[in-house]
């Protein structure tokens, strides 16, 4: 009887039919190609033996001045750092108050005095934004403040950006005149300093007479220097005036817990109160409420962690600094998409940023800005620092941003586009380099071998030496045809430098909105053979100083991946299936009854103990339903498989689900006969 082989091609493919993918894979999980060979995927344990609180959207590893190495984890209700196997809890906090406004001005200072009730004890650590603009002594007072200088338990000084013009402590707040019938509306702002065209913005709903007035407006005719008109989006339902927030200021408070003074101890007072140590009881401190987050960006300046909240500040933290929270950049943006360091000059970058509008702050999705060289507290834009901004001119929001060599990307929902450092004037250029290449996510964007990739909502893309290119994607169907389009903001990649892979993990269709699928690809293998399966993670980060890739699942458990050939201590279930390919020449009918697998059943220094389940799909005629044989069990002592096979097409699955093995699939060959045609 003669013998047949079939030597499989590597990578998935379901574009193509069964008959035309021959020996190609139609279907793979958690597999991986090496050296033109299928073989199983790597295995993960825990990293930090406890899950995290919220679901993990963000990792950045780094090492401080001390040489200790540190993950940071941004989660939806946490930022925690992780260290030598413990989490501190450093997430920012806010305090939100609404009070009669009580403000204090002196002529010819910026120095406003605040009092408040509803604080006691905030510290020059802190700062405070305004959700209510108030007017006082010529000044206005909106968007965020540091705290300078603490005057008692319930007040405390702020610095304006210019001097008062009168000493006063009677202050105004937003009066809004509505007339029945129009959307027109009357704003009494004592001093607004506002003309027509310019916009304001009003943080906080105020409802009244059938209107919200919430958001950006422009305004649409000065009446004097106390009052302004805009346009509602609605009709009022009466002619009447109403106070923006009733009448209250409204303060948000973001509040930094530093380092404990000299003295101060954990055990002593009330619970909670004072540092862990020994010594007295400490005094009081104003605490908040941590903050939620739909994602998170990180980045490390040196030993310092940057972090962004996506629509929020950007906070740093300093491992060696004795801070217990994350302290907000207060003279920076304030709404921002995202940040990263560009690595052309030491200067922060801030995506999706915000501006102030003279009454009020606004988020720009096309906004990019970035501080002054090596400062990332100085984002003064003038003759002696390098900060700036630019706004995109096409496209509707920035998705991501990246450093990379040389330069900086900017993804936009439609383009990529190139921020190169020119120096002064201008800092950075900007160029669109990939139309039609935007990106999908925050983090649907990787570098790996000098070569940059992403996910955008209908392709994959990469960029090298060539510039931006489409990447031929032979399971597009698979994960285009498939992804949950309400949840694109959760795609994650997933750069794995030891392996040279390339991948993304992605909401299915069926999933609740969390990533449950995966696909990747190897980038130095001939033909860059793609695979795909089923492996939720909702964070992922290359190899670091930490070593292997850490991922995390939505649940909150982190994991070091390629640890191990196991699941955390289960097994890891892996399979794949093959095109059908001819099992004689031509279409003649077939009977196998031996088949000789080959495998490389352990790694180099491994034990021999990989017991693998094959099965046999065969058909007569393509679209048939199959008959499967099998499975049967293969170990290294299996010399061939008896069979009784008889079809003119067969196809190959394999699977395997025992602990602790390993294997790789090469030459498959087989015993068959002719036995005719229909």
């Amino acid at each position: 009887m003669p013998f047949g082989s079939v030597t499989l091609v590597p990578g998935a493919n379901v574009e193509r039919t069964p008959t035309t993918l021959r020996a190609g894979f139609s279907q793979t999980s958690l597999v991986r190609f090496r050296d033109n060979l299928v073989q199983k995927f790597g295995g993960w344990t825990k990293f930090y033996g406890m899950r995290v609180n919220g679901v993990p959207r963000d990792l950045h590893a780094w090492q401080d001045l001390n040489q200790l190495n540190h993950l940071a984890v941004g989660t939806t209700t946490q930022l925690g750092v992780i260290t030598s196997g413990a989490l501190a809890d450093v997430t920012p906090q806010t305090f939100k108050s609404d009070f009669t406004p009580n403000f204090a001005t002196t002529i010819n200072s910026p120095v406003v005095t605040v009092t408040d009730p509803n604080i006691s004890n905030v510290t020059v650590l802190d700062s405070v934004f305004f959700n209510v603009p108030v007017s006082i002594g010529g000044l206005i007072l909106d968007g965020l403040y540091a705290i300078t200088l603490i005057t008692g338990t319930h007040s405390y000084q702020i610095t304006a950006p210019s001097p008062a013009t009168a000493t006063s402590s009677t202050s105004s707040i937003p009066i809004f005149t509505t007339i029945s019938g129009s959307p027109v509306v009357s704003v009494g702002f004592t001093a607004h300093g506002r003309s027509v065209g310019d916009t304001v913005v009003f943080a906080i709903p105020t409802t009244g007479n059938g209107v919200t007035i919430v958001g950006a407006y422009q305004v649409t005719l000065v009446t004097d220097a106390n009052n302004f008109s805009i346009t509602a989006a609605t009709q009022a339902t009466a002619s009447s005036a109403f106070t923006m927030n009733g009448g209250n200021s409204e303060l948000l408070y973001y509040i930094a817990i530093g380092p404990p003074p000299l003295g101060v101890g954990y055990g002593l007072g009330t619970y909670g109160t004072g540092g862990y140590g020994t010594g007295v009881a400490g005094g009081g401190v104003q605490l908040g409420t941590p903050i939620s987050a739909v994602d998170w960006t990180t980045d490390n300046w040196g030993e310092i962690l940057l972090a962004c909240p996506r629509g929020g500040g950007i906070y740093y933290y300093d491992p060696t600094g004795g801070f217990s929270t994350a302290a907000l950049v207060s003279s920076g943006p304030i709404f921002n998409t995202g940040i990263f360091v560009s690595m052309s000059q030491q200067i922060l970058i801030a995506i999706g940023s915000s501006v102030h509008r003279g009454i009020g702050y606004q988020q720009q999705p096309l906004l990019v800005q970035w501080c002054d060289v090596g400062n990332f507290f100085n984002w003064n834009v003038n003759a002696n620092t390098q900060a700036g901004n630019y706004t995109i001119g096409i496209g509707s929001a920035i998705t991501a941003g990246m450093a990379v060599a040389n330069q900086n990307f900017i993804w936009t929902d439609l383009d990529l586009w190139a921020m190169s450092y020119v120096g002064p004037p201008d800092v950075f250029g900007f160029n669109k380099i990939g139309a039609g290449a935007g990106a999908a996510s925050l983090h649907a964007i990787q570098q790996l071998r000098g070569s940059v990739y992403w996910m955008g909502r209908s392709n994959f893309y990469s960029y090298t030496s060539g510039g931006v290119s489409v990447l031929p994607c032979p399971v597009w169907d698979a994960v285009f045809q498939n992804l949950n389009t309400n949840f694109l903001q959760n795609i994650r990649a997933m750069p794995n430098t030891p392996f040279n892979e390339v991948g993304w993990f992605y909401p299915s269709v069926a999933s609740s909105g969390e990533c449950d699928s995966y696909v990747k690809f190897n980038v130095t293998e001939s033909g860059a053979p793609w695979d795909y399966g089923s492996l939720g993670r909702s964070a992922w980060i290359d190899q670091t100083v930490l070593g292997m890739p850490i991922a995390t699942s939505s649940v909150g458990v982190v994991f070091q991946h390629e640890t191990t050939p196991d699941a955390d201590g289960s097994a890891l279930v892996s399979s794949f299936t093959t095109g059908f390919f001819y099992i004689a020449e031509g279409e003649d009918f077939a009977f196998v009854d031996q088949i000789y697998p080959d495998f490389k059943y352990d790694t180099f220094t491994g034990t021999v103990s990989a017991q693998i389940a094959i099965s046999f799909l065969v058909v007569n005629f393509p679209g048939d339903a199959p008959t499967v044989y099998g499975p049967y069990t293969v170990t290294q002592s299996t010399q061939f498989i008896s069979t009784r096979i008889r079809g003119r097409q067969m196809a190959i699955l394999v699977q395997s689900s025992d602990l602790g093995s390993f294997w790789r699939l090469g030459h498959v060959r087989y015993r068959y006969s002719v036995v005719g045609r229909r």
